[in-house]
């Protein structure tokens, strides 16, 4: 929780300037006291006991006990300064104190004091008329205070946003700083003790072999095989016989011994089925039926062979289209998708880029025995704002590109691959700060605003963002982001 600055002994410079005023308008001596007691204000003899604590038993500290004003025309004929520690040589002839409030709370006391018979006099005919002045001078006081305690809080507020930026959470190889994205980590770690089947969806280059590995690596089952099979890299007319294998002589060129699958290689371990989009629809079933009974037939075999895997699926392709177009198996759908993982697009958690480019860095770095890499802020401040389609790969390969063909350790926007150069059109121009802040507004709203975002995400959006859905319309569309 928030520590709120009660005291304003925390104001103590401009506290004094504002005794200091009071004094040049009313041309009486002030002083002003925290709730502790001690002088943080005073002008004429008491400028000189700034920072120690007033007499005990003096009207100041009643008037800090009970909360109430007062004033006391005649120093040497109240009972009120009897019990005050310095009675018998205040040089005091009259005095008036109001209270300063903290919503509520006495956090301090602010004073006029006549040392001469003038200054009693003026003090004395005008009592109403200095106690309602004191009344506002007490109020700006607390306005102050409030203020300061609002600016603490918006401190305390980004401190944490800036703790929470600079606190990274590490899943196997995977890392992040984004809030969607850590959940999504938490979330994998913390499924990967059970044997569910798991499917992670996600664009081409978001790492999904990376979390399947590391939830593998988490599991029960880490000291296993970790069997990976990439559907499409494998043709169609063999894809069959590498996932289930084959008994001796199953077809021409077979090995004489028969073959084990990627289903029996990673019995006791996970197999890891990677874009799982692209899997024939005549495999489906034979896929289908391994998931539920756990067992699995050789080509041209006639006997059962159970399998103790986990399945763990992953595809860049929306498979609930493709079961609405026909293309993919309701049941198998639905069997995969037991424990649903979508790793969000880097665009989409563009606060993680500087820890991809840092990583890749020091990775492409070291083998070279160049030393260590920097780069110019141009460079940097486009590498943080390109929207990178090709996500975390396309970080990884730009990375080694630059490093690989620089020409000395500072990097430079001269550095980037051409492909780059060309298709952001850029210029050796410095952007001016008008277009900067444009192009961060813009890849702000796109971190805020998907592209499949609803009304309600919107909505949401605008809110977080202190700004009316009318704006973010308007900037939306200004960004042509809508």
């Amino acid at each position: 929780m928030m520590k709120e600055i009660s005291t304003i002994a925390h104001i103590q410079p401009f506290v004094q300037e504002y005794a200091q005023t009071i004094t040049d308008i009313l041309d009486l001596y002030v002083t002003i006291i925290d709730e502790g007691g001690i002088r943080i204000g005073g002008t004429g003899p008491h400028a000189e006991s700034i920072g120690r604590p007033i007499p005990g038993g003096s009207f100041f500290r009643e008037v800090l006990a009970s909360g109430q004003s007062g004033f006391i025309h005649r120093t040497d004929s109240t009972r009120v300064c009897e019990s005050c520690d310095t009675c018998s040589y205040c040089q005091e002839l009259a005095t008036m104190g109001f209270p300063i409030c903290k919503q509520g709370q006495v956090v301090g006391v602010i004073g006029v004091i006549a040392f001469t018979s003038e200054q009693r006099d003026r003090l004395t005919g005008n009592s109403a008329k200095f106690l309602t002045f004191l009344s506002h001078m007490s109020s700006l006081l607390e306005s102050k205070l409030l203020m300061l305690d609002e600016q603490w809080r918006l401190q305390n507020q980004v401190q944490q946003v800036l703790e929470t930026v600079n606190q990274k959470y590490t899943f196997g190889k995977m890392i992040g700083r984004d809030k969607n994205f850590v959940q999504l980590l938490q979330k994998a770690q913390r499924v990967a003790i059970s044997n569910s089947t798991i499917l992670i969806q996600g664009e081409s280059g978001t790492g999904k072999e990376l979390l399947a590995r590391a939830i593998h690596d988490e599991s029960g089952r880490k000291s296993q095989p970790f069997v990976v099979v990439n559907c499409p890299s494998i043709p169609e007319n063999l894809l069959e016989s590498e996932l289930f294998g084959y008994e001796a002589g199953a077809f021409t060129g077979a090995n004489k011994a028969g073959k084990k699958g990627k289903f029996e290689l990673a019995d006791k371990g996970t197999i890891f089925l990677d874009e799982i989009g692209d899997l024939p629809l005549t495999l489906q079933p034979k896929l289908l039926r391994v998931i539920q009974e756990r067992s699995i037939e050789r080509l041209a075999g006639n006997q059962t062979l159970p399998v103790d895997v986990r399945i763990i699926a992953a595809t860049n392709r929306d498979l609930e289209k493709m079961v609405r177009e026909g293309t993919f198996r309701e049941d198998l759908y639905y069997r995969l998708l037991v424990i649903p993982l979508t790793i969000p697009p880097l665009r989409q958690r563009m606060i993680d880029i500087p820890l991809y480019v840092d990583y890749f860095l020091e990775k492409f770095a070291q083998p070279l025995n160049k030393g260590s890499f920097t780069m110019d802020e141009r460079l940097r401040h486009w590498l943080m704002n390109y929207p990178w389609p090709g996500n975390v790969r396309q970080v990884e390969h730009v990375i080694e590109c630059l490093v690989t063909t620089a020409k000395s350790n500072v990097l430079s926007l001269q550095d980037l691959p051409a492909n780059l150069v060309a298709e952001e059109g850029l210029s050796g121009d410095t952007p001016s700060l008008e277009q900067q802040m444009a192009e961060y507004e813009r890849h702000l709203l796109k971190m805020y605003i998907p592209p499949d975002a609803s009304l309600e995400d919107k909505r949401q959006a605008a809110k977080q963002l202190k700004i009316s859905l009318a704006t973010l319309y308007r900037k939306l569309e200004k960004y042509q982001l809508q």
